[in-house]
């Protein structure tokens, strides 16, 4: 491929080499450095439970196929590459990640994987005809330059996908509230479409459509709380909280909502 510069670590032809159980994923603490070794240790268990977020991923990609298919695509922070896997065949794919062991999964359903930086991309000028940009940008509190960048490496006229949690997603509003109640952080920025919008058009592409994207998912309450005794404990310290969380708990699902902004350069 041409428009790859010398800057990009490729891997394109290298094989890449009510039980309780703790499977509650916390959020990273601190700085990228943090991010990065938090996304390096997870990538097996994100996968693994992918399941809370694949019926809306599939209405996603239904949504945005008519954008990507024949097209050169760039996805930012691929993962593991499931996202991509639900892609159109014709789509020419390239997943970015700045994890590898991210990208040794991914290697597995995307044939072009590149270890990179979406805040600083190796790629040249204008070299894809569509960017996505699904479910990374929240663990940045600001998105500018992922913004940016994204304007950068699009051909002119073409499309930028951006889709990420909505404010009103019960799966993140029941993470941060048990996070407040405990005392602890939630190191994920959601932000509302009408903010996200306004940075998109502040970075030059023209916001075409705005999106909401809504499915329920199937509830586990060890995804949320670390034992037994941490969910009693949420009886004396929010117990509007704790109802709440049981009642999902008998029903089994809880409702999420994304949000998908569709830009164009």
């Amino acid at each position: 491929m041409s428009y790859i510069t010398l800057r990009v670590t490729v891997f394109w032809s290298l094989e890449l080499s009510l039980r309780f159980e703790y499977t509650m994923n916390p959020t990273y603490k601190g700085s990228i450095e943090l991010l990065r070794d938090f996304w390096e240790g997870r990538s097996a268990s994100f996968e693994k439970d992918y399941g809370i977020r694949q019926k809306g991923i599939v209405k996603l990609v239904k949504e945005t196929k008519v954008f990507i298919d024949g097209r050169s695509v760039l996805e930012l922070g691929c993962g593991p590459g499931i996202v991509a896997s639900f892609y159109p065949k014709r789509a020419d794919v390239v997943g970015l990640d700045f994890s590898l062991s991210m990208l040794k999964r991914a290697k597995r359903r995307i044939q072009k994987v590149v270890l990179g930086d979406s805040l600083s991309l190796p790629f040249q000028n204008e070299v894809f005809g569509a960017v996505t940009c699904f479910f990374m940008a929240s663990d940045y509190a600001a998105k500018e330059s992922i913004l940016r960048e994204a304007f950068r490496v699009v051909e002119t006229e073409g499309v930028f996908l951006y889709a990420d949690y909505s404010l009103s997603d019960e799966h993140w509003m029941l993470r941060r509230e048990i996070g407040s109640a405990l005392g602890e952080n939630c190191n994920i920025h959601i932000t509302s479409d009408r903010e996200l919008s306004e940075k998109l058009e502040n970075v030059g592409f023209n916001v075409d459509e705005i999106r909401s994207i809504r499915f329920e998912a199937d509830f586990r309450l060890e995804r949320y709380v670390k034992s037994r005794a941490e969910f009693q404990g949420l009886k004396e310290l929010n117990q509007s909280l704790w109802r709440r969380l049981k009642t999902c708990a008998a029903n089994g699902r809880i409702e999420r909502e994304f949000i998908l902004l569709i830009g164009i350069k």
